[in-house]
């Protein structure tokens, strides 16, 4: 007998995370992500599994293991392992052994004893091997807090309030929180031990490190333009290891990702977006190793974009795909999301026409490749798999080798999406999909309408737990990709630029009104809720229509003006993506502001905002509120403290949780279900973790 899926159910969750296939393409070690539900804490392991539905084995014992990383020789697997949870250093030798940071630590890959290699003060990441597998290089950061006293009060059980003093435009960062003290560089250490050496050095960062098949030349991802603190991106540098010559390839207009060696070396793959007014895409581009300017582009006019920006409730973003070459240089795999669905395409070497060779409905969020190009590891989500581990040989179809929460979905039964297609504004088709309760033939139950944030990223064929839970109460979930959405074509992302609650706001309502007119929903108990891009159109849409009885605003912008420099990166929202700022420009930021509207809004408002969250800072959140009291109108807001912008996805799972109680008990205590009454625990919306 299947059950109600609950808000307490994301404790049960796994996911499979950062598959890596060994060299010879016989074995994998992935990592397993799951919640400690008496500590809070997420745990993460490695595993390693043949090329069998087998049951994998453990290969680390470690509470917080991430980035497996096999040696060339596949005889041994690189690491980082760090505490789960919080851990502070009793002492200075603590502190300076970086205690409670990840290390770089290497295990023998058919069992033994693992052996930890640094003790970096700020911790170290990104660890890639030499091809001989002498090496390990690997990015830390270098630097002394502003305020030292401050930073170290707690090892002599003080309290010292920190004085920060700043001059640079880019300071912080969500999810981290200060980043103008210290600097990333990179390093390198022989596998045997020893002092690492110190690759890089000066005021900026340096990350993304991959050898050159020779092992001569390190590529690595940098920014040492002079606007770095103002429009913050990345150009290709190449380090000549005997020499220590550096060289730029790329010309400073382009924001880079990861590189990756030809085989013989003579060329590099990156994807890049551009630096400035950025249009929502990624391609694909290559660039001679030794020549500067030598950038070219691959794929310019294809409609899915070179990144994984499919968004779901289960992992944040990812970064930029990790890209493979083919064993004769003439193709290069990447992840491409276009849409509703991650997968992987090849993309001719010398340009041309991707070719998809995962296919399917699905997010592939991760992904790795053997030595000989025959077989890829993929971490795969569908709408029915938060997150499995898959293996393909080219030319088949993906097996899957995980089945993680198996014991959870055997209780509890799934919806399963339905797709539609609608003319937004101008006539454009816009691409959506519909999540129906189980209610009995004919009924037309309540529904809510989702909008994803960004705006340039989309909806998909993933895991996403909230539209799980609001079904299994009884609602049905509209959600779509208007334009601004990643996935289809560059003009389309673009269009939204300058634009905000236009004619985005015309493409949504157009697809809920498609929902109502085919029948499938109550057009009398409607709801809509959305996060940070989201969040801003749910305000805007309840201070133009009064069509939903209930409304919840997550991690929201709700004054384009007031939002100028008060969050990590907003300037670029408001001038890049606006063209405006305020002092010149007042006038059209407010127009676009939802604020400007809160005397017309009627809906009943809940408001979820983390009080850490630099992208969206809380104020925006706050300045709803304050309106909406004052007005004499239904509101509550609901703060999370010490959570960023990715609660919802990363955030401390308790929180995580209350979040989802809150948000299906406002909807059911202001929209009537047939699958639950308006009482008990959910419809109070009550703040226990349980």
């Amino acid at each position: 007998m299947s059950r109600r899926l609950e808000p307490q159910d994301l404790y049960g969750i796994k996911l499979v995370e950062d598959p890596q296939l060994a060299p010879d393409g016989e074995r994998i070690a992935y990592v397993v992500a799951e919640i400690d539900r008496h500590s809070y804490d997420y745990h993460r392991s490695i595993w390693v599994t043949p090329l069998s539905p087998t049951q994998g084995r453990r290969y680390t014992a470690g509470d917080n293991d991430t980035s497996p990383r096999w040696s060339p020789d596949g005889r041994s697997l690189a690491f980082l392992r760090a505490p789960a949870g919080e851990v502070k250093p009793r002492n200075e030798e603590e502190r300076d052994r970086g205690i409670e940071k990840a290390q770089l630590w290497v295990l023998p890959a058919d069992g033994g004893e693992a052996r930890q290699l640094t003790w970096a003060r700020n911790g170290v990441g990104e660890p890639e091997w030499s091809p001989d597998g002498a090496f390990i290089v690997y990015s830390a950061e270098v630097g002394e807090p502003d305020d030292p006293e401050a930073d170290d009060a707690g090892l002599h059980d003080k309290r010292v309030p920190a004085v920060r003093t700043i001059d640079r435009l880019w300071n912080r960062f969500d999810g981290k929180g200060w980043v103008y003290e210290r600097r990333s560089h990179l390093f390198r250490i022989a596998v045997g031990g020893g002092e690492p050496e110190q690759l890089t050095d000066g005021d900026w960062d340096d990350g993304a490190p991959t050898f050159s098949p020779d092992g001569r030349q390190i590529a690595f991802t940098s920014d040492r333009t002079d606007e770095r603190w103002s429009w913050p991106a990345n150009d290709i540098w190449v380090l000549d290891l005997p020499s220590k010559r550096l060289t730029r390839l790329t010309d400073e207009t382009v924001y880079a990702g990861s590189p990756a060696w030809s085989p013989d070396g003579r060329r590099l793959a990156f994807t890049a977006s551009p630096r400035r007014h950025d249009d929502g895409y990624t391609d694909v581009m290559v660039a001679d190793a030794g020549r500067p300017g030598s950038v070219r582009r691959l794929t310019e006019n294809f409609a899915p974009t070179f990144a994984d920006t499919c968004i779901d409730d289960q992992r944040a973003f990812h970064g930029s795909p990790h890209l493979y070459w083919s064993p004769d240089g003439t193709e290069v795999f990447s992840q491409a999301a276009g849409r509703g669905s991650t997968l992987i395409y090849t993309v001719p070497g010398e340009g041309g026409s991707p070719r998809a060779v995962v296919e399917g409905q699905r997010r592939v969020y991760g992904f790795s490749m053997d030595r000989e190009r025959r077989r890829m590891a993929l971490a795969i989500s569908d709408p029915s798999t938060p997150g499995d581990l898959f293996v393909q040989q080219l030319g088949a179809n993906p097996a899957r080798l995980t089945q993680l929460n198996d014991d959870l979905f055997q209780q509890v039964k799934l919806a399963r999406p339905e797709e539609f297609s609608f003319k937004g504004a101008d006539g454009w088709e816009i691409q959506g999909w519909i999540i129906k309760p189980n209610v009995a033939s004919g009924e037309r139950p309540p529904a809510i309408l989702e909008i994803h944030g960004g705006p340039m990223a989309m909806y998909g064929w993933s895991f996403f737990f909230e539209f799980q839970l609001l079904a299994s109460h009884g609602y049905a979930v509209v959600y779509t990709n208007p334009r601004g959405s990643t996935g289809y074509g560059r003009a389309f992302s673009a269009a939204v630029n300058g634009d905000w609650g236009g004619k985005d706001f015309q493409d949504i309502m157009a697809g809920l009104d498609t929902a109502v007119l085919k029948g499938w929903v109550d057009s009398d108990r409607l709801g809509i809720g959305g996060g940070s891009y989201g969040g801003y159109m749910t305000n805007w849409a309840i201070g133009h229509t009064d069509r939903f009885k209930a409304a919840v605003t997550m991690r929201c912008v709700s004054n384009l003006a007031s939002i100028f420099g008060t969050g990590d990166v907003d300037w670029i929202l408001t001038i890049d993506t606006m063209d405006a700022v305020p002092w010149k420009d007042l006038d059209r930021l407010m127009e676009r502001s939802p604020i400007t509207y809160v005397e017309k809004i009627t809906t009943p408002l809940l408001i979820l905002h983390s009080d850490r969250d630099l992208r969206c800072p809380i104020s925006e959140g706050e300045q709803m509120f304050t309106a909406l009291k004052l007005l004499g109108r239904e509101v509550r807001m609901v703060r999370f403290e010490g959570q960023s912008h990715d609660l919802s996805r990363s955030g401390h799972p308790r929180s995580r949780v209350i979040r989802l109680r809150h948000i299906v008990g406002w909807f059911i205590s202001h929209i009537r279900t047939e699958v639950i009454r308006p009482k008990g625990e959910l419809a109070r919306a009550g703040a226990a973790g349980d």
